[in-house]
């Protein structure tokens, strides 16, 4: 799990410093105000020069998750599962007591849409680190649905991919571009910051591989290297730990109901993603394609996993938690 570094140890950034800011190559979790006024906590390097994307072969384009479906009827199953799910998790005793925290009068970012991607429901985000061993994991390991679990990549001719690209240029406006770079960071949930969680928000029909500044690294499968790379991340559990999110997500993407809000949800999702509008016709074909049903209720729920819910128990998981957060340093330069 994620532990904080001596404040005294790491690189240094040169950069940085000349400005007054002690930020180093460290990893730990960072506290921040984002651009809505929330306080978030990124993890790993505080100001990463650069994030990673690793995958164990190039593929065009490189899209999110909802960008790799083609039929309307399979976006709009995928969506109304991402939309039960996220209704879920708003549910989970410590999300709701994390999402009622202030600091210094702040409400506590939750990234609802980061918790659902990395627990592997199809969104408008692409998944970034700024891990470079995470990424590596990711390039030389893949999923594999016989086994259930991630396994080493055996010898192949398509060589794997690292990509790498500047989160600046993403995040501060200096590129006029349709995507949007993110921090997911820690959340309530373990496994964003276990991944070191950033993210690019994409529109439809935008290939990541096409932006500017997005570099590709390519090498060459080697199955000693992999199987090191896979053992270093205890086969992937490390970055995907077990919990009562996972099982319930392994059930949601399973999902064949749906109730009537959270369809209405999943339509307006699409069509902002698409940029445009569904008529009467085409939304009522599509449904009756996708096989969901319309339930009053929703289906999803904790009440099988017992779930801690007493405000101190909650609170003490959150200061546990906190303790991880990093004081930042600073200094003033020479004249």
């Amino acid at each position: 799990m994620l532990k904080v570094a001596d404040p005294d140890s790491g690189n240094v950034h040169p950069g940085y410093q000349a400005m007054g800011l002690h930020v180093d190559d460290m990893e730990a979790q960072h506290a921040i105000v984002n651009r809505q006024g929330e306080v978030q906590f990124n993890t790993g390097v505080e100001f990463p020069d650069l994030v990673y994307r690793g995958q164990v072969e190039e593929f065009t384009p490189c899209v999110p998750g909802l960008g790799r479906l083609r039929r309307l009827e399979d976006k709009l199953v995928a969506v109304c599962r991402n939309v039960a799910f996220e209704d879920v998790i708003r549910a989970h005793p410590y999300v709701k007591y994390c999402a009622s925290q202030y600091f210094n009068g702040r409400p506590l970012h939750i990234n609802f849409q980061g918790v659902a991607q990395h627990y592997g429901f199809h969104t408008d985000m692409l998944d970034v680190t700024s891990n470079f061993d995470v990424a590596t994991f990711f390039a030389c390991c893949e999923w594999n649905d016989d086994a259930g679990c991630y396994l080493p990549v055996v010898a192949r001719d398509a060589p794997g991919i690292i990509y790498s690209v500047e989160p600046a240029f993403y995040s501060m406006g200096l590129v006029e571009l349709a995507a949007e770079f993110s921090f997911v960071g820690w959340q309530p949930l373990p496994r964003p910051a276990q991944q070191r969680a950033s993210a690019l928000i994409l529109p439809a029909n935008q290939c990541f591989a096409s932006f500017p500044g997005v570099r590709k690294h390519y090498f060459r499968h080697n199955e000693q290297s992999a199987e090191a790379i896979w053992r270093a991340f205890d086969g992937g559990d490390v970055l995907f730990p077990e919990d009562e999110a996972a099982e319930l997500s392994r059930l949601a993407q399973d999902l064949g109901v749906v109730t009537t809000s959270q369809l209405a949800r999943a339509w307006k999702i699409l069509e902002t993603w698409e940029g445009i509008g569904f008529k009467k016709k085409r939304r009522k074909g599509a449904f009756k394609a996708s096989g969901l049903k319309i339930v009053e209720t929703a289906q999803l729920n904790w009440t099988r996993f017992n779930l801690p819910s007493k405000p101190e128990k909650l609170r003490d998981r959150l200061n546990s938690e906190l303790d991880n957060v990093r004081f930042r340093m600073a200094y003033t330069p020479p004249a």
